[in-house]
Order: C-alpha cells, then structure tokens, then sequence
C-alpha cells in the first residue's frame, strides 16, 4: 500500500524534527523556541539553512544545524509539499516550542526573499521567525 501525499508530508516533517532535537544547535534545552529557516535560491543549486534558538524572554541566538542529513530532508519535503502548476516554495520557516513539542512548518510560495538574512535585516527576520505564544 502506497502512503499519500499528505501522509509523506507528515512523516517528513516528524523526521526532520527527530533530526533537529537530536542536533547539538537544539538538544541541550537551553532555550524556549527554536526556528529554522531553509532558504532556497537560483532554483534548488543553493540551499541555506539558518537556525535560531530563543530565551524565555524572546531574545535569538543564532544555532543553526549541522547535521548533513537535514539538508536532503528538507529536499524531499520540498518536492513532498509541490502544488501543481506552481513553482516549490523557495523558503520554509520550521518553528518549535519547547514546552509543549509543538511543531509548525510555514511554506513561503509567493516572496521567499523575504527570508533572505543579510547583516542589515537579521534582527527583524530573527523577530519573524520566532515561534509565538
């Protein structure tokens, strides 16, 4: 029997999840949210992952990832998540909450450059990501 669509979807974004708490950026528990943007520009020839960990009181602190494996997650999840006729998303923010384990992905589809981290916009996109109450 072939999983669905949504099905896969679901069992991608569980494993990317395994794969970031397991990661030394996010599993010390030292922080309140936690956020990841997957950023891809030129199509899918650059990819750019950018993580941010938050203190109770909302402050980021850069911890980005370095497992090799998340990249080629995200790839499948991407290609999982294509809706027809319509380029993939070119940013993905993954955001989770501490206390709760609560996981919530956002697909950008129309203005990923939104996301795109320069020295000039890294505190307001650090701001955007974080995970909400």
């Amino acid at each position: 029997m072939h999983a669905g669509p949504a099905l896969d979807r679901n069992e991608l974004i569980a494993r990317i999840g395994k794969l970031l708490v397991a990661d030394p950026a996010v599993s010390d528990g030292q922080w309140h949210g936690y956020a990841l943007i997957v950023r891809y520009a030129d199509g899918a020839i650059a990819r750019r992952l950018s993580g941010f960990r938050y203190d109770p009181d909302g402050t980021p602190h850069a911890a980005t990832p370095d497992d090799a494996s998340l990249g080629p997650a995200f790839d499948d999840l991407r290609e999982a998540t294509r809706v027809p006729n319509k380029e993939p998303w070119g940013a993905c923010i993954l955001r989770l909450w501490r206390a709760t384990g609560r996981l919530a992905v956002e697909f950008e589809y129309d203005a990923p450059e939104q996301w795109d981290i320069t020295p000039a916009n890294l505190a307001d996109v650090a701001v955007r990501a974080r995970p909400g109450e």
